[in-house]
């Protein structure tokens, strides 16, 4: 009886410390779209994730219950308390969701535990057992088993992640068929794709305020551009009375925009740049080219897809569909001119084919903002909207959250927030944009890119070589992103006192604090996930 308890403290405790691994590992896994060949790179590149020596301690019991069980039990106890309480803390900037995937997950890797303990506690029965070999020998490889999961519980995830890939793909095409199903019934929705290397969030809440001064519009919330967020806002918020639907489509592989497509038939696209972005997964520029091509490849005869003329990638596309062009010249048939950056937004004015728009405000910082309501504006003329409902829908825009977002902090500090995920282009614009604000001092605080593979040297050394001509000070966040960026920064004469490496986001703020606010701009420019820690 003693025995049983023991044996059943230990495995508890086990468990404990096995949860909280396993709550590690799926995190990544989440952050690394639940892919295993990019989780695996995660792995690669944290090396001290893989096996952590720490817990080879959990050994030493499994061997000791050779020799004596209550003795072997005891030890045990011990060293998974000790495991346990000495556990690593990881501070988490965006934390684990638990969605009914997550869910799902955890139950398969708690049955992968239950099935040595099991095993364990029958081996601890007397009436089958007593005296034989196999209780003497059982009970400590079963021990051994549960340490050895422990112990490899990183390698583990990927494991999971396959026994339940049948069920996950199962369960996603049944909302992808109750998806279409309901796209089918929506006989008069319009449906306006948009993807791009960046740009099209952004282009995608500014297409939705315009179009909504006329029409009933839904569009993917947030950040919901890949195939399973654009489903489950089909199945969650499309209504019979919605007349357009706004479709962010993103990507990190080969096909991934043509599967959307192939679930909403678009006949509409917009393409806002095609630029070297998620390399580790494309491997290749003319990768990237090809995955943002399969939306106009997917758009009907009459369709007609709205490109970026300013883009150099773009430019070099011959377009065999019907396509119209738009920039900040008059290369393309829309175009901005006589563009003003104030500090409470832009002004500037728009050709059309049509007519000049004059005049438009908006809350909006960068040319690259104004370049995408550019192509809002070509998309909502083709839909019949005239220039005081495009000027009325620019007018109601409001910063998208983490893309050039102006704060006013109450000290008076000025932040433009453009954390969410830099691109090399879109990463130029933001410093080009945040030196106009010359009253004041302009600091950069960056990690740089990420996701770039074998080109994060060349982009982010790029990056900080461009930044050196509109910043007064720069604060690198991570010691291993800023040796990148450092790169580009020693190939001009930018003074080393004005650089700063900060070891994480918390020690670059207190670095900021040493800046009269009142008379700062600082621009946050990227922001590190957690599994590029």
């Amino acid at each position: 009886m003693v025995n049983y308890l023991l044996l059943n403290v230990v495995l508890i405790l086990m468990y404990m410390y096995y949860f909280y691994k396993l709550k590690h590992g799926f995190h990544m896994l989440q952050l690394e779209s639940y892919m295993n060949d990019r989780y695996k790179t995660w792995m690669n590149k944290n090396k001290k994730e893989k096996v952590t020596v720490r817990d080879l301690i959990l050994v030493i019991p499994a061997i000791a219950l050779i020799f004596n069980t209550t003795a072997g039990l005891i030890v045990g106890i011990i060293f998974a308390a000790l495991l346990y309480i000495s556990r690593q803390i990881y501070k988490v900037k965006k934390p684990l969701v638990y969605t009914k995937r997550v869910k799902r997950l955890f139950i398969t890797g708690t049955i992968i535990f239950l099935i040595p303990v099991i095993i364990g506690n029958i081996l601890l029965i007397p009436a089958i057992f007593e005296n034989t070999i196999i209780k003497m020998v059982g009970l400590p490889i079963t021990l051994l088993f549960l340490s050895i999961i422990l112990i490899l519980s990183t390698y583990l995830i990927m494991l999971i992640n396959n026994i339940n890939k049948p069920i996950e793909k199962s369960i996603n095409n049944g909302f992808i068929k109750n998806a279409k199903k309901k796209l089918k019934d929506a006989n008069n929705l319009k449906v306006i794709g948009i993807t791009g290397s960046y740009g099209k969030t952004t282009t995608k809440y500014i297409v939705a305020s315009i179009l909504s001064q006329k029409y009933n519009t839904l569009m993917t919330p947030e950040s919901y551009n890949t195939t399973l967020g654009v489903v489950r806002t089909i199945n969650e918020k499309l209504e019979n009375t919605h007349e357009i639907f706004v479709c962010e489509m993103g990507a990190k592989n080969i096909g991934d925009i043509k599967e959307i497509c192939d679930i909403v038939s678009p006949e509409y696209g917009i393409l806002t740049a095609i630029g070297p972005q998620h390399l580790e997964t494309f491997k290749s520029l003319e990768n990237v080219q090809k995955t943002k091509m399969e939306l106009v490849d997917s758009l009907p005869a009459n369709g007609i897809a709205f490109v970026n003329n300013e883009d150099e990638n773009i430019k070099k596309i011959n377009f065999e569909k019907n396509n119209v062009k738009y920039g900040l010249d008059n290369n393309s048939e829309y175009y901005a001119y006589n563009i003003r950056i104030e500090e409470s937004g832009s002004v500037f004015d728009v050709h059309t084919p049509t007519a000049e728009i004059t005049n438009i405000k908006t809350k909006l910082l960068g040319e690259h903002s104004i370049l995408n309501i550019v192509g809002a504006i070509a998309v909502a003329q083709h839909l019949g909207l005239n220039s005081d409902e495009i000027k009325a829908g620019i007018r109601f825009l409001k910063p998208v959250p983490h893309r050039l977002e102006l704060k006013r902090n109450p000290n008076g500090l000025l932040i433009i927030d453009d954390a969410y995920n830099s691109n090399i282009k879109g990463a130029k614009m933001a410093v080009k944009t945040l030196g106009r604000f010359e009253n004041r001092t302009r600091i950069l605080v960056t990690p740089g890119m990420v996701d770039l593979g074998e080109f994060a040297e060349k982009y982010n050394s790029e990056f900080a070589e461009e930044a050196t001509k509109y910043c007064d000070f720069i604060i690198l966040v991570g010691e291993k992103q800023a040796i990148n960026l450092n790169k580009g920064i020693e190939r001009t004469n930018y003074p080393k006192e004005k650089v700063y490496v900060a070891k994480d986001i918390n020690d670059a703020f207190k670095k900021l604090a040493e800046f009269d606010a009142s008379k700062a701009v600082v621009l946050l420019e990227n922001d590190l996930p957690d599994n590029y820690l």
